[in-house]
């Protein structure tokens, strides 16, 4: 049955009493709703109310520790990422050490190559033809390696035994000068300068595509530019020429591959190939070319450059 108009009013009165009460603790009108707990009405009683109180407090300190618990975690799992992050740059750099193959590395410009190479930090393989006498090379420091770039065995023995191993930077400086210019002397002259270069470029294309910027120079000369009207150097001009379109046909068969290739003209150096006489130390040139080698791009494959960076004609 339901309750007489009176008692309804009492009712109601001791409720907004009940209410008036909570606000004076400093509880929230809608407490009841919010949390299981004692009601409003039984704040007469203050043992319910106490224990609603210490469960309040005991939950916000629970939460407030949780909290506290998961930053902390938070920080650890951070630390402890930015710690293995570290790590493994460090391992990383160990393991990505630039690999450079010098061929001709035993004397004058390749062994000046070799020298320059290894001071900037890369490993370095440098080929002669005869390594046991490459003895300013192995005092270097650098891992040499037997190879006649005119010989397709050794070219194929040499890439077997590399198999697997990231070359980043290949330069193909082994070359001759010719003092004559007969048939065999200049066909002689085109397999070392110009189809030396072109299949052992090939042969090592695998090991250049581990590189994440793989680069090939080769060593060319103004000699064999198509506006060198000078009329001498007959062989070794021809096979210059002939060096710069393995150039042009290597950048456009594997610039898809991120390959960057490029012709280079070293200068005229003291060696013994260039003589006493010349202007440009060995040294000097090395340190330009490393310049130019370390600010390729893309965009300058396929090209053809005096050794201090300046692009030349074909």
């Amino acid at each position: 049955m339901g309750k007489a108009p009176e008692e309804q009013e009492l009712a109601v009165g001791s409720a907004r009493k009940s209410n008036e009460g909570g606000r004076a603790m400093g509880l929230p009108n809608d407490t009841y709703q919010q949390e299981t707990g004692p009601t409003f009405s039984s704040l007469k009683n203050p043992l319910p109310v106490r224990r609603f109180l210490l469960m309040k407090i005991s939950k916000h300190r629970i939460i407030e520790k949780t909290i506290s618990w998961l930053r902390f975690g938070f920080l650890s799992l951070t630390i402890a990422g930015f710690s293995s992050g570290g790590m493994a740059a460090e391992e990383a750099g160990e393991d990505e050490q630039l690999t450079a193959l010098i061929t001709g590395a035993n004397r004058g410009l390749g062994l000046a190559f070799a020298e320059k190479f290894m001071e900037a930090g890369y490993h370095v393989i440098g080929t002669a033809r005869k390594p046991e006498e490459a003895t300013e090379l192995k005092e270097a420091g650098a891992e040499i390696m037997a190879l006649d770039v005119t010989d397709d065995k050794q070219i194929e023995a040499l890439a077997k035994k590399l198999a697997g191993r990231k070359i980043d930077l290949l330069i193909n400086n082994a070359g001759i000068f010719p003092k004559s210019n007969d048939r065999e002397t200049m066909m002689k002259t085109y397999s070392v300068n110009t189809l030396g270069p072109y299949f052992l470029s090939e042969a090592l294309i695998e090991n250049l595509k581990l590189s994440p910027a793989p680069k090939i120079v080769n060593v060319s000369s103004q000699l064999g530019q198509l506006t060198n009207g000078q009329g001498w150097a007959g062989g070794y001009a021809f096979s210059k020429a002939a060096l710069n379109m393995v150039t042009r046909n290597l950048h456009s068969s594997h610039r898809n591959e991120g390959m960057m290739v490029i012709s280079i003209h070293p200068g005229h150096n003291k060696t013994d190939m260039g003589g006493d006489g010349a202007p440009l130390d060995p040294a000097h040139t090395a340190a330009k070319l490393a310049e130019l080698v370390e600010n390729l791009t893309p965009d300058h494959s396929g090209k053809f450059f005096l050794y201090s960076g300046q692009e030349l004609d074909w």
